[in-house]
């Protein structure tokens, strides 16, 4: 029973995600051609290969991955290095616009449901008062 609920509320997790992650891959994709229309496709696939071995060390804790991702990383020329920065950098900023924008999707759900959002400012200051 317990591990049904919890399956149930990582399942809506996930399905309330769902437009963040879709979101985020757009903007990465843009991204990615923005990269090779600019930067090339030498830097493109410098970034790519970066952000594959990154993700396999991070998600399936790849050792080998990590391995290479060093040995890449330090035979960078500087120029590559700004490069593969400023892709980095600006792949993070849409993050971040695509997470306040999801926000705000989220709490017009809530707000046309007509509840607060769970860990909101509102739903806190509603807790606070209830409490005495």
């Amino acid at each position: 029973m317990i591990k049904d609920r919890t399956m149930e509320a990582r399942r809506q997790k996930q399905d309330a995600e769902k437009p963040l992650m879709e979101d985020i891959r757009m903007l990465g994709r843009i991204l990615g051609d923005v990269i090779r229309t600019q930067e090339g496709d030498a830097i493109y696939e410098l970034v790519e290969a970066i952000r594959k071995l990154s993700v396999a060390f991070r998600r399936d804790s790849d050792h080998a991955a990590d391995k290479q991702l060093k040995k890449l990383l330090k035979q960078l020329t500087d120029e590559d290095s700004v490069s593969v920065i400023r892709a980095f950098t600006y792949f993070s900023h849409l993050a971040n616009l695509a997470e306040d924008r999801h926000y705000i999707r989220r709490r017009a759900v809530y707000e046309r449901a007509g509840r607060m959002q769970p860990g909101s400012i509102d739903a806190a200051m509603q807790r606070l008062q209830a409490g005495g």
